[in-house]
């Protein structure tokens, strides 16, 4: 089958997709329905600044961002939203032949677009659900009446389960709705919920607006992102050396003057694959030695004040 181009896809996503399952006029209809995920997979592009400060090439940062993506995605199975009394099974769907986005074919279902991100990676995983069905209110019924702050799991087959919090809810005319903003790369980890919402066309059979619940994954922040310091830091003559951090994921190194009141002041970065010293130009204030990955994440300091 021919993929359309991303713009087109998305049209088809928000505006062809039917929103009720039921050929009535569906029950006092103010949530969303089903809808479907989206765009292809893309790589995730690292920071160029960190490619070009400590000599990484693409491919291996590419690499790596793909890796750290599969220690905390997960293949969904089931979604819960304890303030709705959710509890649904999700089902994989994709592009049909009519270039519209699958979706479940009861009321009861959550649709993920399985070629899209899995949730817990770095881009916009989207979930969708109908509003309604023939026989009255479905999943996504009372989606919107979410709140900021409030939480969303999702689960495996193994029972790992992945916590997400809400950032926002916005509603879109279903024509006009920020696609960049829902399906585009980010390397954020985020979960979109979609439904739909507004006004019951009963000639096209569709609502009149599209409801999208932002959230964002809930992250261990005592361990995320925090590489280890460097060790053994020492200054001999105008020698500034150090031990190498042997964590995966590790650019380089960030060296910084600091003064008597503890302001940092960059002065040099060395790669990883470089040897760990720093000939210093300045041996009237105290230095301090970063790690840093590939990510763009710092370790805590580690300092010297004078001769070893």
């Amino acid at each position: 089958m021919q993929i359309r181009p991303l713009a087109v896809l998305f049209l088809s996503l928000l505006t062809l997709i039917g929103c009720s399952t039921s050929a009535e006029e569906p029950s006092s209809s103010q949530q969303p329905t089903a809808q479907d995920e989206i765009e292809p997979p893309v790589e995730i592009e690292a920071e160029q600044t960190i490619a070009e400060e400590f000599s990484i090439d693409q491919e291996t940062l590419d690499t790596a961002y793909a890796e750290l993506n599969k220690q905390s995605e997960l293949f969904p199975s089931e979604l819960r939203i304890p303030a709705l009394d959710v509890a649904a099974p999700i089902t994989e769907v994709g592009l049909l032949e009519n270039g519209q986005m699958g979706v479940p074919d009861n009321g009861t279902d959550v649709g993920w677009y399985e070629p899209g991100t899995k949730p817990g990676g770095r881009g916009n995983a989207v979930l969708a659900g109908h509003v309604d069905d023939n026989n009255g209110p479905a999943v996504f019924f009372y989606l919107g009446d979410l709140e900021e702050d409030q939480s969303i799991f999702v689960t495996d087959e193994d029972g790992e389960e992945l916590e997400f919090t809400v950032d926002k809810i916005e509603s879109y005319p279903y024509d006009d709705a920020p696609l960049t903003e829902i399906f585009g790369s980010t390397d954020d980890k985020q979960l979109n919920l979609i439904t739909c919402t507004g006004t019951f066309d009963r000639q096209t059979g569709n609502h009149d607006e599209r409801l999208v619940v932002y959230t964002s994954l809930v992250e261990d922040t005592d361990s995320e992102g925090i590489p280890t310091e460097p060790t053994e830091l020492a200054i001999q003559g105008n020698l500034l050396s150090w031990y190498a951090v042997r964590d995966d994921y590790i650019a380089g190194y960030r060296i910084y003057e600091v003064s008597e009141n503890g302001k940092e002041t960059y002065v040099a970065s060395v790669s990883q694959q470089e040897r760990k010293s720093y000939l210093i130009e300045n041996d009237d204030v105290d230095y301090t030695v970063k790690t840093v990955d590939y990510f763009g994440n710092e370790s805590k300091q580690a300092q010297e004040k004078g001769e070893a």
